[in-house]
């Protein structure tokens, strides 16, 4: 099974230009490659051989050469939470402008509409979960069939999926959910029962935007004599214990008043979802997916007391950590305090990293630290506020359709929109050095998809975060709380599964 960061590095190296468009399949492809291969000249036994590297194969949506639409339209709702104001649609693109990701927005639709003939609708809903999950909700209702795909954050799609008002992506004709442009680990972890019915993969940036991070400021770091940070991260020894160090050492009165106040300098801002990334970047998710099918509580153990309690004990400092959502929830400022090196740390978003474009000073970017060096990964949260999964409403008309004009926006997405986001824009544009490459790699690569925070199992995501709101360090006693809601709202997503999976014939 392939992995995002799979198909990151695919897009990468891709250097031949698409000599086909997304109708042609997978086997015509490697077809195109075995005749080429054959038509080689042989190396003569006992010469030394001269060989190039392989470029990488071209791959293709294996939907029927002969697809046409007659123009119809296919229209795509796009529904999300954001700070900025806008709703992240990753399909809209009226002409070429030169920005690379609103181009290779533009030529993904022209090529998929070109070869299917058919012509790609973006229809933006207001900015909030609750749009896009009330306009699929009244269509399905009514059978209109007004969109054929959608784009929602995981609190809308989680609450769409028990109340059948989603299809299950694994049954949609077309859509091969084992190919690269799809992601493997949120096909894998978002399944209950062996039903999936969101996901993501190239055909969207925004789960990218929507990805945890720290950014850090390298001047800082040389003023304080600290450790680099990638040289722990490359060591395994990017741990909880020594980030808590390195931040401890920063603080400074600025303005001279003699209090700690927002214009001081700090060891680390702290959004307050941060507190899900502290519990995943132990391994552990609120909720797992268990060997049955179903979806089981295991936010409290050992590790997670401890982790979280330790965080929660240095990020309640006020004086070296500021939970800067208590006194402004401007990003503008946020940006502005970071490009003023009056930070080291910064728990956020990917998504904020090209806000830092205009910093004179250098920054870098990490992965969510470990709790132990022995963990074998550095594991980084897909946020649930900010995510946003393709999810296909029980109403769209023509499924046989959707499938192949969803598989072909994939694929196609895979060679073009990845890059132009990855390559050509984070790592081409923001960031500062080939380091910050390397650490999105990490972070791409071992992301969590948590289903415990997405269902709002036990009011378990405001709860934990409210422990940093209210600079308490009561994590244990706060689980006991909401334990038995937890678990009544538990089986009840549990049963709806179910139901759908008895409804379905399973």
């Amino acid at each position: 099974m392939k992995n995002r960061l799979t198909a990151i590095l695919l897009a990468m190296l891709m250097a031949m230009p698409a000599l086909a468009g997304c109708s042609q399949s997978t086997e015509n492809a490697v077809s195109d490659a075995e005749t080429q291969t054959a038509g080689q000249t042989q190396t003569t036994p006992g010469a030394e051989e001269a060989t190039e590297p392989e470029e990488p194969e071209r791959l293709y949506a294996d939907v029927p050469a002969d697809s046409d639409f007659g123009g119809e339209n296919f229209t795509i709702l796009c529904s999300s939470n954001a700070e900025y104001g806008g709703v992240k649609d990753d399909f809209y693109a009226e002409e070429i402008t030169g920005e690379a990701i609103n181009d290779a927005r533009f030529n993904r639709n022209a090529t998929v509409g070109d070869q299917l003939n058919v012509k790609i609708v973006p229809f933006d809903a207001d900015v909030g979960s609750g749009a896009g999950q009330s306009l699929i909700t009244q269509d399905v209702k009514s059978g209109t069939g007004a969109y054929d795909l959608a784009f929602c954050c995981g609190y809308a799609t989680s609450a769409l999926s028990t109340g059948n008002y989603l299809a299950n992506i694994k049954t949609i004709p077309y859509i091969n959910l084992e190919a690269p442009w799809w992601d493997q680990v949120a096909n894998r972890d978002l399944q209950i029962l062996d039903q999936l019915f969101y996901t993501t993969g190239d055909i969207s940036t925004a789960d990218n935007d929507a990805t945890y991070c720290i950014m850090f400021n390298k001047g800082l770091i040389t003023n304080y004599n600290l450790q680099n940070p990638y040289e722990l991260v490359d060591g395994d020894k990017w741990t909880m214990d020594n980030f808590i160090a390195m931040a401890s050492q920063v603080h400074q009165d600025t303005n001279g008043n003699g209090q700690v106040d927002r214009d001081d300098l700090f060891g680390v801002m702290i959004w307050d979802d941060s507190m899900m990334g502290v519990v995943n970047c132990t391994g552990t998710k609120c909720c797992t997916v268990g060997d049955d099918g179903l979806l089981q509580l295991t936010l409290y153990n050992e590790t997670t007391v401890e982790a979280v309690t330790k965080f929660l004990e240095f990020a309640i400092q006020k004086d070296v950590a500021d939970a800067y959502q208590r006194t402004n929830w401007d990003d503008t400022w946020l940006v502005t305090k970071f490009s003023a090196n009056e930070t080291l740390f910064l728990m956020q978003l990917i998504q904020i990293v090209p806000k830092m474009r205009e910093m004179e000073n250098d920054f870098g970017i990490l992965p969510y630290f470990k709790y132990r060096e022995t963990q074998d990964e550095y594991y980084t949260t897909i946020g649930s506020w900010h995510s946003v999964f393709m999810c296909v409403p029980n109403s769209s008309i023509d499924l046989n359709r959707t499938g192949i004009v969803t598989e072909c926006l994939a694929n196609e997405g895979l060679y073009g929109l990845t890059d132009a986001y990855y390559e050509k824009t984070l790592v081409g544009k923001t960031t500062r050095d080939a380091e910050s490459a390397a650490m999105l790699d990490i972070i791409f690569a071992n992301r969590v998809y948590d289903m415990g925070w997405y269902f709002q199992i036990g009011g378990y995501n405001e709860a934990v975060m409210n422990e940093l709101r209210n600079y308490r360090n009561e994590f244990a006693s706060m689980y006991k709380k909401a334990e038995k809601v937890a678990n009544k709202t538990l089986e009840k997503t549990n049963n709806a599964f179910l139901k759908a999976l008895e409804e379905a014939g399973g």
